[in-house]
């Protein structure tokens, strides 16, 4: 009952959103109560905006188990964004590529607010325990993809993104804002990002950023390893030499595009 005296937030349309936007791969069934309590939402308010995502197929409830997840309207959508998204496209073979010559499972990702969301990833020939998947978010300050791309972002974003709390995953993670003000100004000189279990213990993960035609950062790509197979300087500098070199084939490819863009329109 005391969520009935919730204070409510946002419109009807900000809370459907937020409403898609929880459910996860770690959390793909959640419960009315379950819905309500994470976004600070009256139950009754939940259920209303429930039952009209339901009746467009956003949403599915199970009669038995009166769990809701995310519907096959959801599903339609995504095959429209991924099919508009050329980026995917063009990285996708190059994603292979990288894969290959690394043995290594690759990434494409982009920013959204304080995180990255992965759009592409190639797994390699191994099972390795690696919290990523396709329209997974993870942190910008302690993942290869997050701190490739916001090292190049403006001093705004990386102002704002500092100025909240920053979470410590391992003993490794850097919270500090001064201290990773530094690390990512070490990012900038070098172009690459060699990350040593930030996000995840026993995992290294190498990323470099993405830049469109006004050389304005857009996305990123990384591999990740555990860290066994990577403690050899050499291999190390060679799958950095990878990475780098799979970041510069993608940019060139969306200033490509681009330039034709322009020259058809003339």
């Amino acid at each position: 009952m005391k969520n009935e005296h919730i204070p409510q937030r946002g419109s009807s349309i900000e809370n459907a959103m937020r409403i898609l936007k929880i459910f996860s791969m770690h959390q793909p069934e959640m419960r009315l109560v379950d819905i309500a309590d994470e976004l600070g939402i009256a139950k009754s308010t939940a259920h209303r905006l429930l039952t009209t995502l339901a009746s467009e197929g956003f949403v599915y409830k199970d009669p038995q188990s009166n769990y809701y997840s995310l519907g096959v309207s959801v599903l339609a959508l995504t095959n429209i964004v991924s099919s508009q998204l050329s980026i995917v496209e063009e990285a996708t073979p190059i994603l292979n590529a990288l894969t290959e010559n690394t043995r290594e499972s690759s990434h494409l990702a982009i920013r959204e607010g304080h995180e990255v969301i992965y759009l592409q990833k190639i797994e390699n020939e191994y099972s390795v325990h690696v919290t990523t998947h396709i329209g997974r978010r993870n942190p910008l300050h302690c993942t290869s993809t997050g701190l490739a791309i916001l090292a190049f972002e403006t001093e705004e974003v990386v102002d704002f993104i500092l100025s909240k709390p920053l979470t410590k995953f391992t003993d490794y993670t850097i919270t500090d804002p001064n201290s990773l003000r530094e690390r990512l100004e070490e990012i900038r000189r070098s172009g690459v990002v060699v990350d040593y279990q930030g996000f995840e213990r026993k995992v290294i993960s190498i990323g470099a950023p993405i830049f469109n035609s006004q050389d304005k950062v857009i996305a990123s790509v990384n591999i990740t390893a555990p860290v066994n197979r990577l403690r050899d300087a050499g291999a190390q500098r060679k799958c950095v030499e990878e990475v780098v070199k799979t970041a510069k084939r993608i940019s060139n490819l969306v200033k490509l595009r681009k330039r034709l863009f322009e020259e058809v329109k003339k």
